[in-house]
């Protein structure tokens, strides 16, 4: 696909990748944690957590929060549109590979369980 499209396959395996993005617009306010959930709305632990790596997946109002009380809009904006009778034959294929190798890692950890108990 163009520009800006999101790959089906993204895996967030560590973190939602806002949540960076999110961090380095906060850096450049130059303005402290306790202050930033104060003017979002949010407790002081939610967006240390959400900058220090233990909240992986933050809800969207988390995001849109604290864009708000930094001065932006979190939005969507449509930069194309997708080729829906091209790209779902593809998601199909694309997410059944995704549920065979699911299947075959939780095998391997049953496997893997029996052999050590």
């Amino acid at each position: 696909m163009a520009k800006g499209w999101l790959f089906r396959s993204y895996n967030n395996v560590d973190k939602d990748p806002e949540c960076d993005r999110f961090r380095t617009l906060y850096q450049k306010e130059h303005i402290k944690e306790t202050d930033l959930a104060m003017l979002a709305g949010l407790n002081g632990a939610t967006v240390k957590n959400l900058f220090g790596g233990k909240t992986r997946q933050p809800r969207h109002a988390t995001f849109a929060k604290m864009a708000t009380a930094m001065g932006y809009t979190y939005e969507l904006t449509r930069e194309l549109k997708p080729n829906y009778e091209t790209e779902v034959p593809k998601a199909r294929i694309e997410y059944k590979a995704h549920k065979e190798q699911l299947a075959r890692k939780k095998k391997r950890a049953k496997g893997n369980g029996a052999k050590k108990g």
